[in-house]
């Protein structure tokens, strides 16, 4: 195949598992700029939370974040969409009923509840991702309220469930009363909440019309439900072998995962491909 664009998600696909990029997989995707692929960022973060690690190899330019809410290109912001004021209303109406963790994200920078800041493991965080929460987020005590007063500004919205029953519930009644979102999870207990529009394999189809890429010169890499549509959209589709069911069953191929450097997997293929031409 010859493909020219490589998007890529980060937490648990290229990011290990103790939220770290190791020194191979910096390698890889230093080699995968050096051989001439567009290599892209496609992650559920705010671009505030985006690793420096990341952000500071040389070539990779582009970056969706939000789940696709957002696309920038070295730092800004060239494509955004909002959610719709009267949908945020009615999400909030329709869970007014259950003591939820919010979380918002504005203009690629979070808030969250201060109970979540406070104890993310309480929650279902890994001990490996609090100094991420506490590091990246800023924080309310009504959160609920923030996210009303700012309903016409948001990049994205978030629930946090580990109780799967509701969290299921919720999902399917929100999805059925309100038309104008896109909803999905990149996590396990968070159900996240954009414009309908805003959708990983969107970003990466907006982006690649801008490139001159065709679809079929696409690959992208993922591990969660979310990366499910960038995976179906890409001419070649690959899941780490940690991903959920939903993003293996996407993908055509499937690599090792995220702690054994799957992604670089992908790479050598990629270049050893590119250099046979």
């Amino acid at each position: 195949m010859d493909i020219k664009l490589l998007a890529l998600d980060l937490d648990g696909t290229v990011l290990r598992s103790n939220n770290t990029l190791s020194a191979g997989m910096k390698t890889a995707l230093e080699k995968a700029v050096d051989s001439g692929l567009e290599v892209a960022v496609a992650s559920g973060r705010p671009y505030s939370s985006m690793p420096q690690d990341i952000l500071n190899i040389d070539g990779i330019d582009w970056v969706i974040a939000s789940n696709g809410a957002s696309i920038y290109h070295r730092g800004e912001r060239l494509r955004a969409l909002k959610l719709r004021e009267q949908d945020v209303l009615d999400i909030l109406d329709l869970t007014k009923a259950h003591d939820l963790i919010w979380e918002a994200f504005i203009d690629g920078v979070a808030c969250t509840d201060k109970r979540y800041y406070d104890d993310p493991m309480r929650y279902g965080c890994s001990a490996a991702y609090v100094s991420y929460v506490r590091g990246s987020r800023d924080v309310s005590s009504d959160m609920r309220g923030f996210i009303r007063d700012h309903r016409r500004v948001l990049d994205s919205i978030e629930f946090v469930c580990p109780e799967q029953t509701l969290r299921e519930r919720l999902w399917d009644n929100i999805a059925r009363e309100v038309e104008g979102v896109y909803i999905t999870s990149s996590s396990a207990h968070f159900v996240e909440f954009m414009h309908a529009d805003a959708t990983k394999s969107g970003a990466v189809g907006w982006l690649s019309e801008r490139l001159g890429i065709a679809q079929n010169e696409i690959a992208a890499a993922g591990n969660a439900d979310n990366d499910r549509d960038m995976l179906l959209h890409a001419g070649l589709g690959v899941a780490v072998s940690n991903a959920t069911p939903a993003c293996l069953d996407a993908a055509d191929w499937i690599v090792g995962s995220c702690d054994e450097d799957g992604v670089s997997e992908l790479i050598e293929r990629l270049i050893g491909e590119r250099g046979a031409k």
